[in-house]
């Protein structure tokens, strides 16, 4: 599945009353142009946010793959200059109740928009050259998390992107807050595992505690307690986290391993127990005991995060 911007301010009226988009095929001086081509490229179930007048008015999902069709008649005379042949892709629109206002979040949306064929400016204005824009998996998570589409059932629940919309709404409230700007970037580059959080880890954890790999740069600073659900303490504090190798990570992040406070690695899943024999990692195993400060987020990871 993937996530479509579509600026459409001339032809929104008639694109979601009609249940599609539109495009022709080039400029009107023959030039291509990528972000009409991206009609062809779009695939049934992907999600399309429909942007006009400062605002994300709906929601809605590819339906069906792309055709050629003449340009619509209710356009009238909207584009005069464009091609009378183009693309279509058919779309489930949802109207929001409630429209979300992109420049009211512009300091999470900016550094999430694509460098080329971007569908806003940097100031959070409308990009009226692009019509329709590729935008990556996090923006599109979080512009669900604002939007709250009822029947959008193509969007998935997994627990990876649920977590991301959880944690996008915590980043929102964290940059709406009276805290200062300077911990505010922590406290947000702490979800990846970076920037303060990162060097407390350090201080107190050398390698990762299964591989026995000391790379640091091969490493991820891993929350111990959920970064979406500690407070700005426990999101910062060394003691809440661990050098992990990127598979490891994944792991340990998803609660398929945890760790008892002397030390033993445990894994109830037989799954995953075969993956670790293949990774060459042989339970029983004993990483070293952890500090006081770590056994107590230890223990809010296996009652809480762990699937034993």
């Amino acid at each position: 599945m993937s996530y479509w911007w579509v600026n459409h301010k001339q032809t929104y009226t008639n694109e979601v009353e009609g249940g599609y988009i539109w495009s022709p095929k080039e400029n009107s001086n023959g030039a291509k142009n990528q972000t009409y081509i991206n009609l062809t490229l779009t695939m049934p179930g992907d999600i399309v946010f429909s942007y006009a007048g400062g605002k994300i008015k709906a929601v809605g999902v590819v339906s069906s793959h792309y055709r050629e069709q003449p340009k619509p008649s209710e356009f009238g005379k909207i584009g005069d200059s464009w091609a009378n042949v183009g693309w279509v892709v058919p779309i489930d629109w949802e109207i929001l109740l409630t429209p979300v206002i992109p420049k009211e979040h512009i300091e999470i949306i900016e550094p999430l928009l694509p460098r080329k064929y971007s569908p806003l400016q940097r100031n959070g204005n409308g990009n009226q050259s692009c019509y329709l824009a590729s935008i990556q998996d996090e923006l599109g998570l979080f512009l669900i998390g604002l939007a709250k589409p009822k029947n959008v059932d193509a969007i998935s629940s997994d627990e990876d992107e649920i977590g991301e919309i959880e944690e996008l709404k915590i980043i929102d409230e964290i940059n709406n807050s009276n805290i200062e700007s300077t911990e505010k970037k922590q406290l947000i580059r702490a979800r990846k595992g970076q920037g303060k959080f990162r060097l407390n880890v350090q201080e107190i954890e050398i390698r990762c505690r299964v591989t026995g790999v000391i790379a640091k740069n091969m490493l991820i600073a891993s929350h111990i307690k959920p970064w979406k659900v500690s407070n700005n303490f426990e999101r910062l504090d060394g003691n809440n986290g661990l050098l992990l190798s990127p598979h490891i990570d994944k792991l340990f992040d998803q609660g398929w391993i945890s760790f008892t406070d002397n030390g033993d690695l445990i894994c109830e899943s037989d799954e995953i127990f075969k993956i670790l024999g293949q990774w060459n990692i042989c339970l029983p195993m004993n990483v070293g005991m952890f500090t006081q400060k770590q056994a107590e987020y230890l223990s809010y990871h296996r009652e809480n995060v762990y699937k034993g």
